[in-house]
């Protein structure tokens, strides 16, 4: 099971020197892409926007959607033609799926987006599930009329990368990552048990950590491979450090496209 839904993370990165863009001049291509298990792709397409000093309005960030893309997907020797769609769900209103294509574990699905020239390639596969086995609900140390989920991930042999997502029932529509919800097997002892912090629906937004009394929750762990576990740190690496004056951050996410900027995991 593999889900990202932080829109507007690449729309945002700094358009400068980038391994996977090697060769491209005039507009660059900013790609965000998943698929996960039972679902079709979802895919935004966007003209990367150059880094400013100056704020930024999250609005104004629609113009650079691009909509006259040639976006495909090929599974099982087979391609599929994706077509936009509008949501009212994501920061940037209008994605690239097809209902024809449907995430299994195991599958190797090869994304290739096409715009004035520029072509981009990135291939993912759907890991197999991890598995909970216990959750446990606590009260803040920090504000005692606030609350903190906690979780447990099932052991295994061989060394995974998980995301987590949480969904407020009655509240959200969708799931939406974790604060700080990335988790590398490797790093945490078999026992300890991980915090859960509460999804964050739109980018740029403050945090909420913590649940209140009457929430109910549905918690969702998410397999990832070591690029979309390296992608995510460095994301939440700036998010920490891009509000601290004294401590610039200004970079580009490792990603795994060729020829664009952005993911396809």
């Amino acid at each position: 099971m593999k889900r990202f839904i932080f829109i507007l993370t690449l729309v945002l990165a700094v358009a400068c020197t980038h391994d996977n863009t090697t060769g491209l001049t005039g507009d660059i291509l900013a790609i965000e892409g998943w698929i996960e298990s039972d679902a079709n792709p979802m895919v935004f397409v966007t003209s990367a926007v150059m880094a400013k000093q100056e704020k930024q309005n999250v609005s104004d960030l629609t113009q650079h959607l691009l909509l006259n893309t040639t976006v495909s997907v090929t599974t099982g020797g087979r391609t599929y033609n994706l077509y936009p769609k509008l949501s009212d769900d994501y920061a940037l209103g209008i994605y690239f799926t097809s209902d024809r294509v449907v995430g299994k574990v195991g599958e190797t699905y090869e994304l290739d987006v096409r715009w004035r020239g520029i072509e981009a390639h990135a291939s993912t596969t759907i890991l197999p599930c991890g598995q909970l086995d216990s959750i446990v609900v606590e009260r803040s140390a920090d504000v005692d009329t606030l609350y903190v989920i906690k979780v447990h991930i099932a052991p295994e042999p061989e060394r995974r990368y998980y995301r987590f997502f949480s969904k407020d029932i009655g509240r959200d529509s969708i799931f939406a990552p974790s604060y700080m919800g990335i988790y590398d097997s490797g790093l945490v002892r078999p026992e300890e048990m991980t915090f859960v912090d509460r999804g964050v629906q739109r980018p740029f937004s403050v945090p909420q950590y913590y649940y209140r009394y009457g929430d109910s929750a549905v918690i969702k762990l998410a397999s990832i491979d070591s690029a979309a576990y390296e992608f995510w740190s460095k994301y939440e690496e700036s998010q920490t450090f891009s509000g601290v004056a004294l401590l610039p951050y200004s970079s580009n996410m490792p990603g795994n496209i060729d020829g664009a900027l952005g993911y396809w995991f």
